[in-house]
């Protein structure tokens, strides 16, 4: 029985987006920016539009901030982790500016902040931390 190349080639298509198409890594969902709509807290919801997490990477990660009476943006580097699919670890840095200065702006009360990763549909991301959800929207 000889098997036409075409049919060989297509195959072997299908094959790869099936298998790429399974593939749900969380991490690689992150990549890129991520803009702050609400914050959801004992069924209050504020919003927020001017806050932005960026994952850059796998392990680097920008915390932004625009400030409208400034029209300015001031931003605070630093690291992701994730010991688990659905547990994401972000560490501030003191880069580019000290970080007690940087974290009066948030609501960080630390450096450091452990979240769960409720939801990531890819244009949609829902972190909860300290009784809060923060939804986000890819842009």
């Amino acid at each position: 029985m000889r098997i036409n190349k075409k049919y060989t080639y297509f195959g072997a298509a299908v094959l790869w987006l099936l298998a790429s198409g399974c593939r749900n890594e969380t991490s690689d969902m992150l990549k890129g920016k991520w803009q702050l709509k609400t914050v959801e807290q004992a069924g209050a919801i504020s919003t927020v539009d001017t806050v932005w997490y960026n994952f850059q990477s796998e392990s680097l990660f920008m915390y932004q901030i625009y400030y409208a009476e400034k029209d300015s943006f001031v931003h605070q580097y630093g690291f992701k982790t994730q010991p688990e699919a659905r547990t994401l670890q972000l560490e501030l840095i003191s880069n580019p500016h000290p970080l007690k200065t940087f974290l009066p702006a948030t609501d960080w009360e630390e450096g450091i902040r452990t979240f769960t990763i409720k939801k990531n549909t890819g244009n949609r991301l829902v972190l909860a931390g300290d009784g809060k959800d923060y939804v986000f929207i890819k842009l």
